[in-house]
């Protein structure tokens, strides 16, 4: 289904066939959930041998119907950024217990880097458990991130000052 590409774009390439694996058999009805007339539009937006490209309205109704993020993170690389989810649930009571766990995670995920260097290798599970940690880590760093802004768009600049 895909020729192989090596345009400027070959991250969003890379996602949009990572996409149409992960959704196998699934492309069609994904093309009619997010209101494509056609059961073929999708498959074809999602080859880069076509000339039809996706829109970021479908890109976003592609996400909220399948919580996916390839092609997020995709498109975002091409541009050498990376997004992180805003992890939901319970948060801290303040920006300082936030700090707090974040830095307890940094800690962690360096004392599991070292280690990991000491041993020369590291297995599958080991792996996965080391990602999962560093993407919690990510994840609060954006939490953080996220909530020191929404804290001072609220504050008036003399408030802020204040502080």
């Amino acid at each position: 289904m895909f020729a192989e590409c090596h345009g400027i774009h070959r991250h969003w390439v890379s996602a949009c066939q990572q996409f149409a694996d992960n959704n196998k058999g699934k492309v069609a009805d994904l093309g009619r959930t997010i209101g494509m007339k056609h059961p073929q539009t999708l498959s074809n937006k999602l080859n880069p041998e076509q000339v039809h490209e996706l829109t970021v309205t479908e890109l976003i109704s592609l996400y909220h119907a399948t919580k996916d993020e390839t092609l997020f993170d995709g498109a975002l690389l091409c541009c050498g950024l990376t997004a992180v989810a805003i992890p939901q649930g319970e948060r801290a009571p303040s920006l300082t217990h936030q700090v707090i766990h974040l830095n307890s995670q940094i800690a962690s995920i360096g004392q599991r880097t070292l280690e990991l260097t000491e041993r020369g290798r590291i297995t599958s599970k080991e792996h996965r458990t080391f990602m999962s940690i560093a993407t919690a880590a990510m994840g609060s760093v954006a939490l953080l991130i996220n909530d020191v802004e929404q804290r001072f768009q609220v504050m008036s600049p003399l408030a802020a000052l204040a502080m």
